[in-house]
């Protein structure tokens, strides 16, 4: 062989080599499947996981996870969007799930993901073609905690100092000595939440009681590896409460607006005034071309005017949600169904022209708290 082939030959050998050494030393975190955990998602998924914490998350689906029921990876500080399809029967339908999360640390201790510990729990609903964004939020993990037993026969949603304030857990009917976790000892206010899904229209409804005693305090404390002196807090709040007399209390605390935008190749954001700015049922704080999502607005059972604005352009058009015929503030009351309508009209001015823009809202039907817990 002559030299030139032969050390030709070597730097292939060695290239090869080198090549298969960095293959074989990747670490964990370079592989988009890494042991069978999908940290890239897919393409087609819309369940987008927002991790805010400093920790890589693992998300499952349903009460208990499992290898069968892994969802997928999120890196810190990385925002991924999972395909939640395969985990359920009724996607293009539209339905609601369970979804728990483990750090990848808490992963790796165990050959089953039982036995970890879970940092992050929420209700999540899917529809086949929609876009739907949740939180990891690293306030309500950490080394922290006490339990939380719901009693009830429908789904909490635990929020801090009020019924709109941060969401703090997700208690299914019926579930026990579930553990929140948080980063501090600090005192928490637990406002209950009753969240409903309706498999028959696909409306996600959130009632809240009207009863202040239905609050709970909660103190965290310290929890060790081996902490058996947990401190349990009970929903509802008074054992004696009967199920007929909370039902009786329950009320809806927002109105329901769809939302529909006809502006062609311009997405815009809903707002109270221009300081509230509000996020959809999906999670999203934008509305695009061609979407249609549900924004929630906190008013009063009897109605209250909103100064609702749609808003485009980074600012340069506002425009005004209203009835049709009136120039002041839209009537708005809880637990009502409302859809609004945006296009754009072109006229003189073209684009530039706020009064080539209207937003219509038409007043639906009031839900029906009656069939909704009929219905549980």
């Amino acid at each position: 062989m002559k030299t030139e082939t032969k050390k030709a030959f070597l730097l292939s050998c060695t290239m090869l080599l080198i090549s298969a050494l960095a293959f074989i030393g990747c670490g964990k975190h370079d592989d988009v499947y890494d042991d069978d955990i999908n940290w890239d998602g897919s393409n087609g998924g819309t369940i987008e996981l927002v991790n805010g914490s400093n920790k890589d998350m693992i998300v499952f689906v349903g009460q208990v996870p499992s290898k069968s029921s892994m969802l997928g990876g999120v890196r810190a500080g990385t925002t991924v969007r999972h395909d939640i399809s395969r985990h359920v029967g009724d996607f293009n339908v539209g339905g609601y799930a369970i979804l728990r999360g483990v750090t990848r640390e808490e992963y790796d201790k165990y050959d089953d993901p039982s036995k970890a510990k879970i940092e992050f729990n929420a209700m999540v609903t899917y529809r086949g073609g929609t876009m739907y964004r949740y939180n990891i939020n690293p306030n309500y993990m950490g080394d922290n905690g006490f339990k939380v037993t719901n009693n009830l026969r429908i789904g909490i949603e635990l929020r801090k100092d009020s019924p709109d304030g941060e969401k703090v857990a997700y208690l299914p009917a019926m579930k026990q000595n579930q553990i929140v976790y948080t980063q501090n000892t600090d005192l928490l206010a637990l406002f209950p939440v009753y969240v409903f899904f309706n498999n028959e229209t696909g409306e996600v409804s959130t009632l809240k009681t009207t009863s202040i005693f239905e609050t709970v305090s909660a103190r965290p404390t310290p929890l060790g590896p081996n902490s058996t002196n947990i401190q349990n807090y009970y929903f509802p709040n008074d054992e004696k409460l009967t199920w007929e007399s909370i039902v009786g209390n329950l009320k809806h605390s927002r109105a329901y607006l769809t939302v529909i935008c006809n502006i062609a190749n311009q997405a815009g954001y809903v707002s109270i005034g221009l300081s509230h700015r509000l996020y959809s049922q999906n999670g999203f704080d934008a509305i695009g071309s061609g979407e249609k999502l549900v924004f929630e607005v906190e008013s009063t059972e009897d109605g209250s005017p909103v100064a609702l604005i749609a808003v485009f352009y980074g600012g340069g058009i506002k425009i005004p949600f209203l009835f049709e015929g009136q120039t002041s503030n839209p009537v708005i009351k809880n637990g009502y169904d409302y859809t609004v309508t945006i296009n754009y009209t072109a006229g003189e001015g073209g684009m530039q022209n706020q009064n080539n823009y209207s937003a219509t809202i038409v007043e639906g039907q009031k839900r029906d708290i009656s069939k909704q817990i009929e219905s549980l």
